[in-house]
């Protein structure tokens, strides 16, 4: 089963975000090297076949190109944190290399994790004092039903990951009642 994105279930230190950000800008000057070598080449052709204004733009495209790339990955390893979600493609593409710092997982082992790391009554305490700050109407209302849910959870001691069921009962088809269609 194939999911869009990859949710971090687990805190991030920030030494673990500065190595990631230490081998992404490393990856980043490799490819950059290997980009000038290539254009030196392309251009020394180039300049025989006369079409040198060709390899000018499009060193400068690709140039471009990787710095956007590199700028968008900074951005997504600066909101690596507890909960944060990123893109299946970037997970397989630059991520999955960084198991052992960010701990990943899609899907609904990805939700069941991060259940199981929630604090009730840290929560009810953090959202309690988030409450007077929020402005608008829809989201206070969002926040007080939250509120409401992990007070009824802390009063009768649910843990919020036994919300999820890991296991759905069926019934054998002989014992299934017959339902007749018209």
């Amino acid at each position: 089963m194939s999911f869009v994105k990859y949710a971090v279930v687990d805190e991030v230190n920030k030494d673990g975000l500065e190595s990631i950000k230490a081998k992404i800008a490393e990856d980043f000057d490799a490819k950059m090297k290997e980009l000038d070598e290539v254009y030196q080449e392309e251009f020394e052709a180039a300049v025989k076949k006369k079409q040198k204004d060709d390899a000018i733009r499009l060193y400068n495209d690709n140039k471009l190109s990787l710095e956007k790339e590199f700028n968008r990955i900074k951005s997504i390893i600066a909101d690596l944190r507890f909960g944060a979600t990123i893109l299946e493609s970037d997970y397989r593409n630059i991520f999955n290399q960084f198991n052992d710092v960010v701990q990943f997982a899609s899907g609904p082992d990805a939700i069941l994790k991060m259940l199981k790391k929630i604090d009730v009554e840290k929560e009810i305490q953090l959202k309690v004092k988030e409450f007077p700050t929020i402005k608008s109407e829809e989201k206070r209302k969002k926040a007080f039903q939250l509120i409401k849910l992990l007070i009824n959870l802390h009063v009768s001691g649910v843990k919020p990951e036994n919300m999820v069921i890991r296991k759905l009962p069926v019934i054998p088809p002989d014992l299934r009642p017959v339902v007749q269609l018209e």
